[in-house]
């Protein structure tokens, strides 16, 4: 009788954890399926099952961005060091490059000797350099090549530093004598920008973030369409297109890199300007910048916002500048650009910065020395294992709060989840592929305060322990 009673009372735990287990919400797949089973599991760990049968978005990858500083780098004393860590350990696919090309006098002058802002030259001839190594170290790494602005001799106000007094008119396109926008001059800008860099970028970009602006670097203000004050980024985008098309082997046309996926006062956000690209052959891939959102920003502000591109997926996108979170909230925003806007590559801002940086991957001083910091360490977690052409696949969790992902090699012989545990305790899984048998399984996890440590000695039929608050990537060879 106390065997029996022991029994129901063992039996009403169980069933009282599964039911607030149930209250929790949590995105761990694709489906609309409930990921707890009906009874509690019988083992002593929950499993997660992929399926690599339904499949979503090809990758193009993860990588990061090398703008200003990017000088010292090349010129640090540990430069093989910082380049082998940037191009080799850390697994990235795409990296992000800015034009430097601003020749004084442009355009009766288009020799790279001087630039119209002097420290632009060594940045000019460090992008240059970055990109060829980078080509040696992964000759497939992708590259996207980003302008910020035209030169001053197309700006509307002469100045191509915005307005140094900080006054509203920080510039936009210049008219000609008859009150047109310059467009075609601005279009063989861009065609010189690439006969005059030593590569031939993948991505191509002609204007960072079309509608912000800022008195302290190089911006120019545009509008989804023109009006009478301001350019159409619609109508350069064609013109850049006709003007490079020809070229050999020229970059795929990307748009719009809009600063936000949210709302403003004349509508300068991601869906205003893919508007009037979705019905161009020529554009190859959307491109956003997340900036309305940040730290205090919730997982369901997240997903609100990416669920603009729900409405862009007549072609891929990609997430192509973003930092400012903290490392396990930039793990989970990273996640939901995968599962919610389907994006196929994510370009973190800041791989390297100044060594004040508090989200640079690296942090550089001027005297070369480098410090790597959990930015690092959280990118290599998808970087190192998620490659170009993976395709990401369908997954589900006993456990609902587990926030994960998970996606499949080109060969279909590996398969990688990146798994989040928001929680505060620690959480047992096993990863079951349906139709295959593990062969091999390899894990590394990150907590606050280690980060991307291997776990070691697993096997195939390995349980593994997700620790409280950890990001835990695990690659499972089938």
């Amino acid at each position: 009788m106390i065997h029996s009673a022991l029994k129901k009372f063992q039996t009403y735990i169980r069933l009282s954890v599964i039911f607030l287990s149930l209250l929790v919400f949590s995105h761990c797949g694709d489906t609309n399926e409930d990921p707890i089973d009906e009874d509690p599991p019988e083992e002593s760990f929950y499993k997660v099952t992929v399926n690599p049968a339904v499949t979503f978005q090809e990758m193009v990858g993860f990588g990061g961005a090398l703008t200003w500083y990017c000088d010292r780098v090349t010129s640090s004393s540990k430069k093989e060091e910082l380049y082998d860590l940037m191009f080799n350990d850390l697994g990235m696919d795409i990296l992000r490059l800015k034009n430097w090309y601003y020749p004084v006098n442009y355009p009766d002058n288009k020799s790279t000797a001087e630039m119209e802002v002097s420290w632009f030259k060594q940045h000019f001839d460090a992008t240059n350099v970055l990109f060829d190594v980078a080509k040696q170290k992964n000759p497939t790494m992708k590259v996207l090549f980003s302008s910020w602005a035209p030169p001053s001799s197309l700006k509307s106000n002469g100045i191509l530093n915005g307005s140094p007094d900080g006054s509203l008119d920080k510039g936009t396109l210049k008219k000609n004598d008859d009150g047109e926008f310059m467009y075609d001059e601005f279009a063989a800008y861009m065609d010189d920008v690439l006969n005059n860099i030593t590569f031939n970028p993948d991505f191509l970009s002609f204007q960072n973030e079309p509608s912000y602006t800022n008195p302290g670097w190089e911006t120019c203000e545009w509008r989804p369409s023109e009006t009478a004050t301001f350019p159409g980024y619609d109508i350069a985008f064609d013109k850049v297109y006709d003007k490079i098309k020809d070229k050999p082997n020229p970059p795929m046309m990307i748009g719009s890199e809009s600063a936000n996926l949210g709302n403003s006062s004349f509508g300068n956000t991601f869906s205003t300007f893919a508007d009037k690209l979705k019905d161009k052959n020529h554009l190859g891939m959307h491109a956003y910048h997340p900036y309305n959102l940040n730290e205090s920003s919730t997982t369901s502000n997240m997903e609100l916002s990416l669920k603009v591109l729900e409405n862009y997926q007549d072609r891929p996108n990609m997430m192509s500048e973003y930092s400012g979170m903290s490392w396990f909230k930039t793990a989970q925003f990273i996640n939901r650009t995968l599962y919610v806007a389907n994006s196929s590559a994510y370009i973190y801002w800041e791989l390297m910065w100044a060594e004040d940086s508090e989200f640079a991957m690296i942090q550089v001083a001027q005297n070369g020395n480098y410090t790597l910091t959990p930015f690092y360490y959280l990118m290599k977690h998808y970087a190192k294992h998620i490659s170009q052409g993976y395709k990401r696949i369908d997954l589900n969790s006993q456990f609902a709060t587990l926030d994960a992902v998970s996606f499949i090699s080109p060969a279909e012989d590996k398969v990688t989840c990146v798994i989040l545990n928001p929680s505060g305790t620690s959480i047992d899984i096993k990863i079951e592929v349906p139709n295959h048998s593990n062969k091999a399984v390899s894990a590394w996890e990150s907590t606050q305060s280690s980060q991307y440590v291997e776990i070691q000695n697993l096997s195939p039929d390995s349980i593994i322990r997700l620790k409280a608050n950890s990001i835990t990537t695990i690659v499972v060879s089938i």
